[in-house]
C-alpha cells in the first residue's frame, strides 16, 4: 500500500532537455530548402548567367546559391540574391536589374552598370515620354535594344512588387532554359513577360 501511495503522488520524472535544441534556421533549412539536385541545376544556370564576369567569378557566384541569404529561401530567392547581392555596392560587376514596380527612373543607371559588365560600350536610353514610362515597358524596351548585341533579357517573378531581369547570351539560352526547368525556375522571355503584365504588342 505504501508503495502504491508513493507511486501515485510522487513527482513525475522530468523529460530530458536536449543540450542542442533545433533552431528555427535549422528547421527552415532542413524542411524548406530546395533539394541538392535542384541547387545543382540552379548553380549551373547561374554559372551561365555569370559568364561575362569571367570563369573564376562565375564559379563563385554559382556556388553562392547553395548558401543563400536566408534559411529556407526558395529558388527565385536564391537566384535573385546570387545575381543582385552586389548591385549598387561598388562591386566590379552587375548582372541584373532590380527595381520597385513604380521606379522606372531606376532602370537607366542600372543598365549602364550592366552594360559595363557585358563589355558593351553602347548605351540604352529611354525613348518614351516621361508620362508614358513604366518599369515593364522600360524592361521590354531595353530587352529589344539588347538583343542585337547578342543577349536575351530574362525575367523572374520574385513574388513581391519588384521587377527582376537579367541577360543571358543568346547562344546559351537553350542550355540555360534546360537548367532552369530542372531547377523548377520559371523564367520569362519578352513575349511571356509582356503577356504576364497584360501589355499588348
Amino acid at each position: 500500500m505504501l508503495k502504491r501511495f508513493k507511486h501515485l503522488f510522487s513527482r513525475p520524472a522530468s523529460t530530458p532537455v536536449s543540450e542542442d535544441p533545433l533552431r528555427d534556421d535549422d528547421i527552415l533549412r532542413d524542411d524548406f530548402s530546395p533539394s541538392a539536385e535542384t541547387l545543382d541545376a540552379l548553380a549551373e544556370f547561374v554559372r551561365l548567367v555569370g559568364g561575362p564576369c569571367g570563369q573564376a567569378e562565375a564559379d563563385q557566384i554559382a556556388d553562392s546559391v547553395r548558401t543563400g541569404d536566408l534559411p529556407g529561401d526558395d529558388i527565385a530567392g536564391l537566384l535573385t540574391w546570387s545575381l543582385a547581392r552586389n548591385l549598387g555596392d561598388g562591386a566590379p560587376w552587375t548582372l541584373a536589374i532590380s527595381v520597385d514596380w513604380k521606379a522606372w527612373d531606376e532602370i537607366e543607371w542600372q543598365t549602364e552598370k550592366l552594360l559595363d559588365t557585358l563589355g558593351i560600350e553602347a548605351r540604352w536610353e529611354w525613348t518614351r515620354a516621361e508620362a508614358e514610362r513604366t518599369v515593364a515597358d522600360g524592361l521590354l524596351d531595353f530587352g529589344a535594344w539588347l538583343r542585337p548585341h547578342g543577349y536575351e533579357l530574362l525575367h523572374v517573378d520574385t513574388g513581391g512588387d519588384d521587377y527582376f531581369a537579367f541577360p543571358i547570351r543568346a547562344d546559351l539560352l537553350q542550355e540555360a532554359r534546360l537548367y532552369a526547368e530542372r531547377a523548377g525556375l520559371k523564367i520569362e522571355q519578352a513575349d511571356d513577360f509582356r503577356a504576364s503584365q497584360g501589355l499588348s504588342l
